[in-house]
């Protein structure tokens, strides 16, 4: 008689969006272990270091060591496609699914205005940080495209408002306005979306300031 081996998997559900899944049995079996005791928690699994290596250096990519806890998840593919860590996508901008979507740390957002400026050819305006935020974010999640309205309530989370909302989207290569306020991320142009996004995460715009090529 031949077996049968399951594969278990856990699915992280808000509503019928799926967050995060992954296919771990020693997770799954924690996690009903948890329910099962009437727990909110788990015990961490101790993790196994070389002597001299210290554990809090191992990799948090999405896809990587502790990053594939998220598996395809669209925080793990966001993460993945700016190459940055899921800790530094979430510390940087907490990505959520519903409204406002996302909350900017400020600390990122002084960095970006102190590094840019408020003027010049590098000079990035709060409008088009938090669209370009919001419109990666969007296509991960599947959340359609976000409005201006939606940007501006992301821009809310540090008690920011853009005056000159419409003609910055305008003037921006990788973003297009469409009718209803809404915010279309400029396929040709991604990369520079891309590496903006990344540059917020990472508090680093040395890149951003390079010449285009």
């Amino acid at each position: 008689m031949t077996s049968v081996k399951a594969t278990l998997t856990v699915i992280l559900r808000a509503d019928d969006v799926v967050v995060a899944e992954v296919e771990d049995a020693v997770l799954w079996q924690r996690i009903l272990t948890a329910i099962n005791e009437g727990k909110s928690t788990i015990e961490p699994l101790a993790q196994k270091t070389e002597p001299g290596v210290d554990a809090s250096a191992s990799t948090d990519k999405a896809g990587g060591n502790n990053g594939s806890r998220v598996g395809g998840g669209p925080l793990a593919q966001l993460a993945a496609q700016l190459e940055v860590t899921v800790a530094q996508l979430q510390g940087a901008c907490s990505p959520i699914i519903e409204a406002p979507y996302l909350h900017l740390d400020s600390h990122c957002w002084e960095e970006m205005k102190k590094q840019l400026g408020k003027r010049g050819p590098t000079a990035v305006s709060a409008i088009v940080a938090a669209a370009t935020l919001l419109g990666l974010w969007f296509q991960k999640a599947e959340l359609g495209n976000p409005t201006q309205a939606q940007a501006q309530g992301v821009l809310g989370t540090i008690n920011i408002t853009d005056k000159n909302a419409s003609r910055s989207i305008q003037n921006t290569s990788w973003l297009q306005g469409r009718s209803g306020g809404q915010i279309v991320l400029n396929p040709a142009e991604i990369s520079r979306a891309v590496r903006l996004a990344k540059c917020f995460c990472t508090k680093d715009w040395a890149t951003w300031k390079e010449p285009a090529k």
